[in-house]
């Protein structure tokens, strides 16, 4: 009798899970060439800072995580192959982000055109870069997750007669289609504020961490109307279920508490970083002296609320005292998550009476207390001061020689 062979054991695979990709195109021209080829008929200053502001914060590899694509003065061939490569492979979950800064001008057809290096003067509807070529290669892409953003004048102009725009798309302008959009050597004001409000998350108007396409609008619109020259940023979306995340950042707690209930320091410290926050404690590992005062102080500075575990052994605490004394004068938000039914003295009865405490109570099942925590630090972020952008002087241009097929559309030589 023959032995059976053994089966061969088949290698169980297990499917490759990949992240959904995150793509930005940025496209700036600066330039457009008068029709002899000698000398530029426009040259606008500040690109080349619109497209390395909006780099910094999307390819941020914590917050934005895009990869990005840059073209910085690309003729009309190489920019329209590169809108189609990047668009080419996306999954209905994958982000694609088209920007574009620059000179722009509406055809006698009212179609908005994107100026790029190699257009002419006498034939810009012919040589330029037209919204309706971008439109039609963003609904072949599969990606339900695209955006537009336009920092040019009449940009609020790139959807009249298109011939259907692709479902999940968000698009947001610098101006109305009848609208100049400004800048100066610095940049265009519009991408400006655009750099402002997702840098460190500063447009997350709800408190999560996360700036989106909504939120973004809402922040740029009221600081666009409110300088010297203003303009009326314009937003669209198609079939969008929800707003598309841009950045996101993660909230810094500061929990001040003492040594007697690193226990339960410890425990909420990991419970809110696998809740997405960044938390910092007061670990003796630090050391004593100057270096121990300069990190407690540099967290304080960078926290976005305190949280503070009060305990009878925490309020008879000198360096607690401290923590948040320092707290209060930096103009931080304090969340008392009360740990046992010690009441308050002194300056602590002063300065924290008056704030609602969320009581810790272990025979809860529901933790009532945990959302209430949630709650109370997306509420600090909201609260947190937002900056407003300072408006902008425009100064009268010299005398332009620009034909006057783009001079009559840009009375000064700032305006893009």
């Amino acid at each position: 009798m023959k032995a059976k062979k053994p089966q061969q054991r088949q290698a169980v695979k297990i499917p490759a899970v990949t992240a959904p990709q995150r793509i930005a195109l940025l496209i700036g021209n600066a330039r457009v060439r008068n029709s002899d080829g000698k000398g530029y008929a426009l040259a606008l200053p500040g690109i080349d800072k619109d497209l390395a502001g909006l780099r910094e914060v999307l390819g941020d590899r914590e917050s934005g995580g895009f990869e990005i694509v840059s073209l910085m003065g690309p003729s009309l061939i190489e920019v329209r192959r590169e809108i189609a490569r990047v668009a080419d492979g996306l999954r209905p979950e994958d982000t694609l982000l088209i920007y574009y800064s620059g000179t722009s001008t509406l055809g006698r057809d009212q179609l908005l055109y994107l100026p790029v290096s190699d257009s002419d003067v006498n034939f810009l509807e012919a040589t330029c870069l037209d919204s309706e070529y971008v439109l039609s290669v963003l609904r072949r892409c599969n990606s339900r997750r695209q955006v537009l953003l336009m920092d040019g004048c009449h940009s609020g102009a790139f959807f009249v007669n298109n011939r259907g725009i692709p479902d999940g798309f968000c698009a947001i302008t610098a101006c109305g289609a009848d609208q100049f959009s400004y800048g100066d050597a610095e940049g265009g004001f519009f991408t400006r504020l655009l750099v402002e409000g997702l840098r460190g998350a500063t447009a997350d108007l709800d408190g999560d961490g996360v700036v989106t396409t909504d939120e973004l609008f809402r922040y740029v619109l009221p600081r666009a109307q409110a300088q010297s020259s203003p303009t009326t940023p314009q937003m669209w979306s198609w079939n969008l279920p929800d707003p598309i995340a841009l950045v996101r950042v993660r909230q810094r707690v500061f929990v001040s508490y003492r040594r007697a209930d690193a226990a339960v320091a410890d425990a909420l410290l990991q419970r809110l970083e696998a809740a997405g926050y960044g938390v910092w404690l007061d670990r003796s590992d630090i050391g004593g002296g100057s270096r121990w005062r300069e990190a407690i102080e540099l967290a304080l500075q960078q926290a976005d609320a305190v949280i503070f575990l009060v305990s009878q052994p925490a309020l008879e605490s000198d360096e607690v005292y401290r923590e948040l004394a320092r707290a209060i004068e930096l103009g931080k938000t304090i969340v008392p998550l009360r740990l046992d039914q010690a009441p308050l003295f002194g300056w602590f009865k002063e300065k924290l009476g008056a704030i609602q405490h969320i009581e810790v109570d272990a025979h809860d099942p529901a933790e009532k207390w945990w959302g209430r925590l949630l709650a109370a630090l997306r509420r600090a972020r909201r609260a947190a001061p937002c900056k407003e952008a300072p408006k902008q002087a425009i100064e009268e241009p010299p005398s332009s020689t620009a034909p006057e097929k783009l001079r009559k559309r840009r009375p000064a030589s700032r305006t893009r």
